[in-house]
This record gives structure tokens, C-alpha cells and sequence, in this order.
């Protein structure tokens, strides 16, 4: 479970309120990023929920909450309490207007940007946030691409095990021959995508260059990793910290929501059903790079 308290921890910001029919059976997106740090044991920090999400039929409490989390949010991150941010999925769009949680993330991912070598990950619509703000183009995937649901095959841009102390470095090594994991297998869940790297822009502003680390056939860029450079981000387009059975159950609640036809349902079901989850090992990488800034 995510710890309370002034402690040194990794802020995890849940962009979602809970589901029916999976919240009660898996936990929210926030308890899923939990599960995945813990159990990959590597990462030095425990690891606090910050709900940033809310809905907004409740517009009675929706200011208020929302206005608390982010008073105790900054008063953690101005005590020198938060080591490091993930930012969770979401059913939400990243570049939905008008929306003041939205909103309010985008103010704070600003400011997080600011600083320096402060680490900051990004899972699924906390990708999209974070390549939204750094100027690249996100937006809903082509009418022949749609969806891309449950397990799927990702190939790795094997540059990123170049980057000086690479947090995929050791997670990728095979054996000590040098051999490296050039695919994974990660459950992913979106209809948007991020359509491609940051502008020339970026790096003037900032001094960072960023890379994706791989691609999919419905996806080129998989996630984001800063290659050099002050501002420390490290995402992924696809859900590591779903389980199987979770990634199953999602795919059940879209086909009978209407948001997938059956050919695609069926076919989602089987890939995921047959192909080795390996987003635990995304998990190890994340707890690599919270710790490397903050040795």
C-alpha cells in the first residue's frame, strides 16, 4: 500500500476515479503504479497517492478536493519530501480543453519541468500529458489504426541502452554475453497516440534531448526517455502495471461498452492470453531511473 506522511517518496498522481466493476477487483490506476514499484523492489522510495482526478458531476466538492490535493501536493515538493512523480492512465484525453483537473495538472507538470534533474514518469495518458507539454503533436490515432488493446508486442529502440546510466541497461541484459531483450510484451490500452518527438524547439529551451524507446504497428512512439539534459522524463504509451487478468477484464468492459467490435475483442483476448506479460520488467526500469537522481 502507498504510505502517508512527511517522508521522502515518489508522488503517484491517479488521473482517474475509480471504475466499476475493476477498481474493486484491481485497485484504481494509482494502487496499479503501487503494486508494479513494489513488487519490482528496486525503486529506494515508498510511493504516496495523490488523487488529481475527480468527477465532475460532483461540482459541489470537485474545487475544493481539488484545491486540497495540490496545497499538499506543493507543501510536500517544498519540504523536499517528493523524490520523484508518475503520472497515471486515464479513460480522460490529454488534450480534452476546459476541464480543471486537466488543467491543474498541466500547471503543475509546468512547474515540475523547471526543475532539474527531477525525475518524471509518465504511464499511458501521463505519456501523452508530458509529450503534450513538451510541444509534440497528440492526438487521436488514424481510422485504420483505432485501438490498440491488450497485450501487444513492442520493439525497442536499442539506442536507449546508449544512454548514459541507461535504466534499461540491466533490466534488458539476457546473460553476460552482452545480449539484450530487443521486444517486450506490454498490455496497452489507447485510442490516442503521440505522433512524434518533441520540435528542434524543445532543446533550445530546455537543453534535452528525448528519444522514443520503440514502437508498435499501431504506434511509433511507445514512450519517451530523456537521452541528455536537464529535464529527466522517462514514459510509456502502454500500461506495464496492468496484470493479465486486469488487461482481460478491460477488454470485456470495451466490447460490451461498444468501443470494441467483436474481430477486435476476440483477437485482443487472444494475444493477451498467449503472449507473456512482461510489463513487470518496465517496473524495475522505473524504480532504475527514480533512483539514479536520487543518489
Amino acid at each position: 500500500m502507498a504510505v502517508e506522511g512527511d517522508i521522502r517518496h515518489v508522488a503517484v498522481l491517479v488521473c482517474d476515479t475509480p471504475i466499476s466493476g475493476i477498481t474493486e477487483k484491481f485497485g484504481d490506476f494509482g494502487d496499479n503504479v503501487v503494486d508494479l514499484l513494489q513488487n519490482a523492489g528496486n525503486c529506494q522510495y515508498p510511493m504516496v497517492k495523490y488523487q488529481v482526478a475527480f468527477d465532475s458531476n460532483e461540482e459541489a466538492s470537485y474545487q475544493g478536493d481539488l484545491r486540497r490535493v495540490y496545497e499538499r501536493l506543493t507543501d510536500q515538493m517544498m519540504g523536499g519530501f517528493v523524490q520523484g512523480v508518475i503520472v497515471s492512465g486515464s479513460r480522460s484525453d490529454s488534450f480534452a480543453r476546459e476541464v480543471p483537473w486537466i488543467e491543474k495538472l498541466d500547471e503543475f507538470l509546468k512547474y515540475v519541468f523547471t526543475l532539474e534533474r527531477f525525475p518524471v514518469v509518465g504511464i499511458c495518458f501521463g505519456h501523452q500529458m508530458i509529450a503534450k507539454l513538451l510541444g509534440c503533436k497528440v492526438g487521436r490515432n488514424s481510422p485504420e489504426n483505432g485501438w490498440e488493446c491488450g497485450t501487444t508486442t513492442i520493439n525497442l529502440n536499442t539506442d536507449i541502452l546508449a544512454i548514459k546510466d541507461s535504466p534499461f541497461l540491466n533490466v534488458l541484459k539476457t546473460d553476460d554475453s552482452g545480449a539484450v531483450i530487443d521486444h517486450l510484451n506490454v498490455v496497452e490500452f489507447h485510442q490516442d497516440i503521440v505522433y512524434g518527438l518533441p520540435p528542434p524547439a524543445v532543446f533550445e529551451k530546455r537543453k534535452t534531448n528525448i528519444m522514443s524507446i520503440g514502437s508498435s504497428n499501431k504506434c511509433s512512439i511507445q514512450g519517451l526517455i530523456t537521452e541528455s539534459g536537464p529535464l529527466k522524463i522517462l514514459t510509456f504509451q502502454g500500461h506495464p502495471e496492468f496484470s493479465t487478468e486486469e488487461a482481460k477484464e478491460f477488454l470485456k468492459k470495451n466490447f460490451e461498452m461498444g468501443l470494441l467490435d467483436k474481430k477486435l475483442f476476440e483477437k485482443c483476448t487472444y494475444n493477451t492470453s498467449i503472449l507473456n506479460n512482461q510489463g513487470f520488467l518496465l517496473g524495475k526500469v522505473i524504480g532504475n531511473f527514480i533512483n539514479l537522481f536520487n543518489k
